[in-house]
């Protein structure tokens, strides 16, 4: 039995190429279901990878373990902090699934880098966070980073 933790970006960072994309990318990590795999996944209320992932597994088959904060804030009572600190605990792999960068109609914050790890393979996100902290939980973190843009 594996846990796989799946977590990235919410739906407001990607274009709909880079959507199906990430789709692809997700059911490429969860083809391969094994006896008793269960699948992790923040619950993220802006939708994106953590919606996706969860549609995508239960299609598989896979046990569901969300991990949805009770609380929209970062340090709370199992706020976002805390839920990826449990992701982070409860995953045996990790796979964080990032886009290169904003869509072009984006009206949020934008960051030239991922501050959390200093990269700009990657717009930041707070996946990058937990994915740290699960490193330093010794496990094993795969960062996968998807285009948003047809590369002509």
């Amino acid at each position: 039995m594996v846990k796989i933790g799946i977590i990235g970006h919410g739906s407001d960072k990607f274009t709909e190429y880079g959507k199906q994309l990430a789709q692809i990318k997700i059911q490429e990590i969860l083809k391969n279901k094994q006896d008793g795999d269960v699948f992790i996944s923040g619950h993220s209320p802006v939708g994106g990878i953590d919606i996706w992932s969860e549609d995508i597994a239960r299609e598989l088959g896979y046990t569901l373990e969300i991990k949805s904060p009770k609380q929209q804030i970062w340090d709370a009572e199992y706020g976002y902090k805390q839920r990826n600190i449990d992701i982070a605990k409860s995953s045996d792999v990790i796979h964080i699934i990032l886009v290169k960068e904003y869509p072009k109609e984006y009206k949020g914050m934008k960051f030239n880098y991922c501050y959390h790890c200093d990269s700009k393979d990657h717009i930041k996100s707070g996946a990058c966070w937990t994915g740290k902290q699960a490193i330093n939980f010794k496990k094993n973190v795969i960062y996968h980073y998807i285009d948003n843009y047809k590369k002509e």
